[in-house]
């Protein structure tokens, strides 16, 4: 068989020689039959008698025909020989998140890996858009957004300035471009968490937001959106609602995940909103906040995804799409919520994140995860959107870095969320791809995917551990007692009034 990725359901060799044909453009010729008994997204492909059928029932379908026949062309210099293929999707959702709010990639590059996501018949694009270090979607209505929270004083890496966003009319290309190959488009806001971005641009949207800056380094932030002010869900509603005429997609990730509460335990405003909800736990107000947001997105067609967490679980409107990536929640639980009707994308950090060192997210690693949790029952097996595979970018400043970290395990991920699973050899067909990626624009090295054995495995791992140096804690900590100690100044001042 050809090394094709994903590989098809159905694959068969005949003996007949066979030879592309192909039109002025270098377009492969076929006949083409629309046949609406074939699944979404699936295609047939038949090659035999010097004649090429291909059937879909609909456009996705053919566009991943074409693909495929592509792929073959390539490997095999246009003379593949008679063959049989009837391939579809077992899931419809089939994600890559970039995120582009810790470190800014241009236009150019999205681009390019969108390109990448078609090859390999992923379908989702999903955008990481804000988040502490960064605000990367320009909003008509609040400029200081991109103008202020958009740059950052220096990060990690380099010690400069660095910064950037895209304009509407940068983020309906990227759209329009995603949608030319198949690729929905979802873009994320971070909420109430991962906003220091957003307050050091409108400090009137933190409990303490004068002094914020946005964050050069990394780790969960103590500031987060005040949400006692009626004005903060309303700043969010109103950005969501200039990004309804860019991103046309059904979801829309609202974040949700990692928020600290010790702003709100000495906000005014947030302690009357947990007193006036008859809140007991910070949770609740956690899980009320995104309920709203979802609710506001459902009024105007579309589906909100919020990151899983344990301390929210069955507070969580169960229209809430769950993005696992095992924020506490063990998979017992997890089953538990997808039995009970919760649609959730599978992202397990462990070993679905590529940002990750290969010692740790390997091809062998994400080859024995089971994408169904254990104790799934098979009416409840739907829920299941799909997969997605996440780089975060905090330790990924470039796009040659990035690279580096996408291939050959970008690959997998693809066959994994096409078939639920992978077929043999996984790793040897997608490392076959390096030159269709080249030709893409990629940089990928003869190393690349090399997993580390013996003495060179253990450094590695103690390499990635020392990533708890990037992440600020000590200055996060001083931060923290900075403002509880003006908080408390600030209480004792308005009590003696």
């Amino acid at each position: 068989m050809f090394p094709l990725v994903p590989a098809p359901i159905k694959f068969e060799r005949k003996e007949g020689f066979f030879k592309f044909l192909k039109d002025d453009s270098g377009a492969i010729k076929y006949d083409y039959v629309r046949d609406d008994s074939l699944p979404p997204e699936g295609y047939e492909l038949r090659a035999r008698d010097s004649k090429l059928v291909m059937r879909s029932c609909d456009e996705a379908g053919r566009f991943y025909g074409e693909v495929t026949l592509g792929v073959m062309d390539a490997l095999t210099g246009g003379t593949p020989g008679e063959f049989y293929i009837s391939d579809a999707p077992a899931f419809g959702y089939r994600g890559y998140m970039l995120d582009v709010a810790r470190y800014f990639f241009d236009v150019d590059t999205v681009l390019r890996h969108i390109d990448y996501m078609a090859l390999l018949k992923l379908n989702v694009l999903h955008l990481h858009l804000t988040d502490d270090q960064g605000w990367r979607v320009e909003i008509k209505k609040y400029p200081r957004l991109t103008a202020v929270g958009a740059f950052r004083s220096r990060t990690h890496v380099r010690l400069y300035r660095h910064g950037g966003y895209y304009t509407r009319e940068q983020l309906k290309q990227i759209v329009a471009y995603a949608h030319s190959k198949h690729i929905k488009v979802v873009p994320e806001i971070d909420f109430p968490g991962h906003f220091s971005a957003a307050i050091a641009a409108y400090p009137e949207l933190g409990c303490y937001g004068e002094g914020v800056k946005v964050a050069r380094n990394f780790g969960v932030k103590y500031d987060v959106a005040c949400v006692g002010k009626d004005t903060t869900l309303s700043f969010m509603k109103d950005v969501l609602e200039e990004l309804f005429d860019i991103f046309t997609d059904e979801y829309y990730h609202l974040g949700g995940d990692e928020v600290m509460y010790e702003r709100w335990k000495l906000c005014p405003e947030c302690l009357e909103l947990k007193r006036r909800l008859g809140f007991n736990q910070w949770s609740e107000v956690q899980a009320w906040a995104l309920n709203e947001l979802s609710a506001f997105l459902n009024e105007h067609g579309k589906k909100a995804i919020i990151w899983n967490e344990s301390k929210i679980t069955g507070k969580a409107d169960k229209n809430l799409v769950w993005q696992y990536w095992q924020g506490g929640l063990d998979e017992k639980k997890l089953a538990e919520e997808i039995n009970s009707g919760r649609q959730v994308i599978m992202s397990p950090c462990e070993p679905y994140y590529l940002d990750l060192p290969y010692s740790i997210n390997g091809v062998r690693a994400m080859e024995k995860y089971k994408l169904i949790p254990e104790g799934t029952k098979v009416d409840a097996v739907d829920n299941i959107l799909g997969a997605e595979f996440p780089l975060w970018t905090e330790l990924v400043p470039n796009a040659r870095q990035a690279d580096k970290m996408l291939f050959p395990r970008l690959a997998v991920g693809a066959e994994i969320a096409w078939r639920g699973c992978c077929d043999e050899n996984v790793g040897d067909r997608a490392k076959s791809y390096a030159p269709l990626f080249i030709r893409l624009g990629a940089i990928v090295g003869e190393k690349a995917g090399a997993e580390k054995k013996g003495i060179a495995y253990v450094l590695d791992r103690i390499w990635w551990e020392r990533r708890q140096l990037y992440w600020g804690a000590i200055g996060n900590l001083i931060g923290n007692m900075k403002v509880r100690r003006a908080a408390k100044r600030k209480f004792r001042q308005q009590n003696q009034r």
